[in-house]
């Protein structure tokens, strides 16, 4: 049962950042916390237009990542480390949504108007948003490469010169 403490501590705790984490702990923590957003991302339609819909998705999104997020969060705080980096990662792909719902919904104002304005639109889109998504995966990728590698640093004994304490 030794296996399974850092997972529960890990869920006991996803609605706190503060404290720390152990490495060993966080590591057999994140897979399991890796499954409730990544079965949620992998199952919604994020291309559908719709008022609240993409709103809505993003925030339960947001809501299953909480526990890996704090969990990052207070890794990276044992390291030594800000422990703000822990949403760095995500940053790109919620601007590059951003970016996507407000072609999606020129692209549905212009389409009432008809007309050539609709491929027009679209094609001018489609220029935009490929180099942002490239940009994003990019800038996502060092993101993530660069938190992942500040949580395999040891843990820093004393004080955190990051951590605020009261």
């Amino acid at each position: 049962m030794q296996w399974a403490r850092p997972i529960i501590q890990g869920f006991r705790h996803s609605l706190t950042n503060k404290g720390r984490m152990a490495r060993n702990a966080y590591w057999q923590f994140v897979p399991v916390a890796l499954i409730p957003p990544v079965a949620f991302a992998l199952n919604v339609n994020w291309f559908k237009v719709h008022p609240w819909h993409g709103m809505v998705n993003l925030l339960l999104l947001f809501l299953f990542s909480l526990p890996l997020l704090n969990a990052t969060a207070r890794r990276l705080r044992d390291a030594g480390e800000d422990a703000g980096m822990a949403i760095l990662p995500f940053a790109p792909f919620v601007i590059l949504w951003l970016a996507y719902q407000s072609v999606l919904w020129v692209g549905v104002a212009i389409a009432s108007v008809g007309g050539v304005w609709i491929i027009f639109v679209w094609v001018l889109a489609l220029i935009l948003l490929v180099p942002l998504h490239l940009f994003a995966l990019g800038a996502s990728l060092i993101a993530i490469s660069s938190v992942l590698g500040h949580c395999l640093l040891p843990s820093l004994p004393g004080p955190n010169p990051h951590e605020v304490t009261p």
